[in-house]
């Protein structure tokens, strides 16, 4: 199944998950005995949408970006027909680990002798997200640029800008900072069914635009 297709069944899930809670809602909205634990629990419900959203939206952008990086390798080309941002990012796999840690110099060269003119290899790196930190839109429209992709996102998605909030609510969940309960307070079923939906349209714009990318090969210098 091609990425699209593993992300989309993974947002699928996400859908059913916020419908189910939407039911769960209609159910408990009139006070009675079991009212109040409910609701504490469909509110804390609500939050761990958030981590859901989260994982499927790294997802997403971790396999797009495997697929790519497996093209690449695959190609046969030479290190030096691809184009300047592959060409770091393949060196930083081969150097960055020993650099930050310290390395023995003379063994560094010899390292490097080896790796000149270039070898297009990943090594451990082949499945690492090009930037640190968690993935939200601006990180993406980033490495969009650098890699010199002619994809933007369509309109209707507001540029992917729910991965903000989204990422920012998972990691306050993730670091403790709130409780589930606080968090899933602060926003409605449908308020948060409506930013996955932009973010949907958005991801699967995004997958779709690194497949075209690698199809035509324009990772390679013209």
């Amino acid at each position: 199944m091609s990425v699209e297709g593993r992300f989309r069944v993974r947002a699928q899930d996400v859908s059913e998950y916020l419908k189910s809670l939407q039911s769960l809602e209609r159910v408990y909205n009139i006070p009675g005995r079991s009212f109040y634990r409910a609701t504490a629990a469909i509110t804390a419900s609500r939050a761990s949408a958030f981590i859901m959203m989260y994982n499927c939206i790294e997802f997403g952008s971790r396999e797009a970006l495997v697929g790519l990086r497996q093209e690449i390798l695959a190609g046969g080309g030479g290190f030096m027909a691809l184009k300047d941002y592959w060409q770091e990012e393949i060196a930083r796999a081969h150097f960055r680990d020993r650099l930050t840690q310290g390395a023995n110099h003379d063994s560094l060269i010899r390292d490097v002798a080896r790796f000149a003119p270039g070898v297009v290899d990943w090594k451990s790196d082949l499945r690492r997200l090009p930037f640190s930190g968690n993935v939200d839109n601006e990180e993406l429209l980033r490495f969009v640029a650098r890699i010199e992709s002619r994809w933007r996102p369509p309109r209707s998605c507001l540029g992917g800008s729910d991965l903000v909030l989204i990422r920012q609510m998972r990691n306050t969940l993730a670091h403790g900072a709130e409780t589930f309960e606080t968090v899933g307070s602060q926003f409605s079923t449908q308020d948060i069914t409506e930013k996955f939906r932009r973010t949907r349209i958005f991801m699967v714009s995004l997958i779709k635009g690194l497949e075209r990318y690698k199809t035509r090969q324009h990772y390679r210098r013209v």
